[in-house]
């Protein structure tokens, strides 16, 4: 009897040697032990979001996250869903692009900020009337040439530094250095894909906890289509698989930030995994769950593994996990308004859906669309959304930073009302508030 605890006193013994963390090692801060033997003994698992970020990573910040992963050795390991989703986003223009992207998106604000300041002293010259006052119009003649070759210089510059971050010949597979490296990297280190019989139970059990709300990945369910929304769980399935049958701790490094992975401190800074997926590994594994962003794994590197990290590597990552997301580049007002103005010209009926759906939770029903468009009830409505993907990648060509299309504007369909005709479209709920004051002011001016 005493030999299992519940003799005299084995209870009370029991409860006397448990500690302030004995049941809640899930509130415990990683300790640098606990990184160092993580690196030793652990599994070192990196999401999606962490192998795109080498392309959008300038060439030092590269350098540095692809000589921290070689280092890692036999400790690190893909699971086969985040090689799915890197092949099916590498080629996103806000991967491959990233660079020459923003480099276009700076050039235009600067083009723009000097045609604004030659306008406004041309307006000036007339209402003031100075026209014929050959010194001062000499003057403003040679600051505006000052003005246009400071511009030009800037951004010549930005230019320069876009082609030496951006990755020449990264399009041809064979030619990209980043996966010429992650090929060494990861030979031998690629889990492999659920069976059947597990994929469709993990697809069933996504759905479940996006339903639910239960982490992680239901975030995801709020703003993708179904078939994207599952991706998350299923990449938390095979690490769990996986650290179940090497029965050790696991650090998962990910860029992902979303509340349905950690919990957040200030409203939106990671601090540490959520509790339920901390106990769930626990259960699954009989180990820990850690968990840090790619800028972290930099740290801990630099200190734990003794490698040379640049400080300026770790603020890059830093602030590219503030302005990326596993999709891209996220929709800004400017992009917006510029789509919308895009649209009235080429498209009205879905910029006025896009308008009524902003000043509406994000979703315009099917006879709100008839409505506006004077459509007859026969016509279908197939492929109403595709005006609006055609605009936002007009606009990326032109050199404007765009978010995901794919999700910006999509169809939604009510099995009982109609399994195969929309029951309306929805706007992804991040450009909702951000497109809601353009809408008023464009529907103000038009009534």
């Amino acid at each position: 009897m005493a030999g299992n605890g519940t003799g005299p006193g084995g209870e009370a013994a029991l409860e006397a040697s448990r500690g302030i963390f004995d049941g809640f090692v899930e509130y415990r801060t990683p300790s640098a032990e606990d990184y160092r033997r993580l690196f030793d003994e652990g599994l070192v698992v990196v999401d999606t979001n962490v192998l795109l970020t080498l392309y959008r990573s300038n060439h030092r910040t590269r350098d540095d996250l692809l000589t921290v992963l070689e280092r890692l050795g036999e400790r690190l390991w893909v699971p086969h869903q985040v090689l799915v989703e890197f092949w099916r986003n590498r080629e996103n223009p806000s991967v491959l692009g990233h660079h020459r992207a923003r480099a276009r998106e700076v050039h235009a604000a600067l083009s723009k900020a000097g045609r604004s300041a030659n306008d406004a002293l041309d307006r000036w010259l007339k209402q003031v009337h100075v026209g014929d006052e050959a010194e001062i119009s000499a003057t403003i003649a040679e600051h505006r040439g000052r003005l246009d070759g400071v511009l030009q210089s800037i951004q010549s510059l930005i230019a320069g530094q876009a082609d030496g971050d951006a990755l020449a010949g990264a399009s041809d597979t064979n030619a990209d250095p980043v996966l010429a490296r992650l090929e060494r990297i990861f030979a031998g280190r690629v889990g492999p894909p659920l069976t059947q019989e597990q994929h469709e139970a993990a697809v069933r059990e996504a759905k479940r906890r996006g339903e639910a709300e239960e982490p992680p990945g239901y975030e995801d369910f709020k703003n993708k289509p179904e078939d994207l929304a599952t991706g998350d769980y299923l990449v938390w399935e095979q690490i769990l698989v996986e650290g179940a049958l090497r029965s050790c701790e696991v650090l998962l490094v990910t860029g992902d930030s979303k509340e349905d992975w950690w919990r957040l401190r200030d409203g939106d800074v990671p601090a540490r995994p959520r509790a339920e997926l901390v106990r769930e590994m626990l259960e699954r594994t009989g180990h820990r769950l850690f968990m840090v962003q790619p800028s972290g794994l930099l740290e801990r590197a630099q200190s734990v593994l003794d490698l040379k990290v640049e400080s300026a590597s770790v603020r890059d990552l830093e602030q590219l996990q503030t302005t990326t997301s596993d999709a891209g580049t996220e929709w800004t007002s400017e992009a917006l308004e510029a789509l919308v103005d895009l649209l009235l010209g080429q498209a009205q009926v879905q910029a006025h859906a896009l308008l009524e759906a902003a000043q509406n939770d994000g979703f315009v029903s099917r006879a709100t669309v008839y409505q506006i468009g004077g459509y007859d009830e026969t016509r279908m409505l197939r492929g109403f959304t595709r005006p609006v993907k055609t605009a936002a990648r007009r606009l990326e060509e032109q050199g404007m930073t765009v978010g995901d299309t794919d999700r910006l504007f999509l169809a939604v369909y009510d099995p009982e009302f109609d399994a195969v005709s929309a029951s309306g479209f929805r706007i992804a709920p991040e450009a909702v508030p951000l497109l809601r004051p353009i809408a008023a002011k464009i529907l103000d001016d038009e009534s």
